[in-house]
């Protein structure tokens, strides 16, 4: 655990680089837990994006996120868009992987279960546990929130009078952390321009005044798929 040596004729007790490495692995492990960053994305970096046809907004999000705290980007939060299977998620946890190792706070949630959460603190029924969770979501340097705006994943979207109240509580919610310290990063399948037919102007105009709006084009099915088959290739000069 300790290495000793010798300076000056004194002998002086440090920590063994190996169980140095060890001790700040753990910490980081210990902190991915508590993000909530789906495991599955733990080993999978930023160099391992598919694709050729959006490297040139990797890159700005790799920036962004080496950069996280640069007064240049106070205030600036990013919007992470494109079709089903484009990589969106695993980019949106690797920032979120960047701040943890910089020493800051990281939140990972599904936008459907955070819009149903803030309906119900729209109720009268005070729920105390919901409640915290939210304030511990605003008290991060970042927030990730994942596919939000899929319509698909809210219990209350299959209700259309619920529609409205939906979209005020994004409204709401996004409108307070914009104007915090906190910084965002959305995931969603809807380019920005939709925003707007589908939930309004003023949300629309929201994430468009506010956030860095980086489209995603690359399908790691195809990737996936190749890595499968060579999974079943067989040598026939051993047969």
């Amino acid at each position: 655990m300790f290495k000793i040596f010798e300076k000056d004729g004194e002998e002086y007790a440090s920590l063994d680089p190996k169980y140095k490495k060890q001790i700040i692995q753990k910490r980081y492990e210990y902190l991915l837990v508590q993000s909530n960053i789906p495991r599955f994305y733990w080993d999978i970096e930023f160099k391992d994006y598919k694709g050729e046809n959006s490297k040139s907004n990797l890159e700005k999000v790799i920036f962004y996120a080496k950069n996280f705290k640069d007064k240049k980007f106070n205030h600036v939060h990013l919007y992470l868009y494109g079709a089903n299977n484009s990589q969106k998620t695993a980019i949106a946890c690797n920032i979120a992987k960047e701040i943890i190792k910089q020493g800051y706070s990281t939140k990972f949630i599904l936008a459907g279960s955070l819009i149903d959460k803030l309906i119900k603190l729209q109720g009268y029924s005070f729920n105390e546990e919901i409640y915290n969770e939210i304030n511990v979501l605003k008290q991060c340097d970042a927030i990730i929130i994942d596919d939000i705006f899929d319509q698909s994943k809210s219990v209350f979207w299959s209700k259309p009078e619920s529609a409205s109240l939906i979209i005020t509580a994004w409204d709401s919610f996004l409108r307070e952390i914009v104007s915090s310290p906190t910084k965002l990063i959305l995931t969603s399948n809807i380019p920005i321009d939709m925003i707007a037919k589908k939930f309004g102007e003023s949300l629309y105009h929201l994430i468009d005044r506010n956030f860095i709006c980086l489209g995603f084009f690359d399908d790691v099915k195809i990737h996936r798929k190749k890595r499968f088959d060579n999974l079943f290739s067989f040598d026939d000069t051993n047969n």
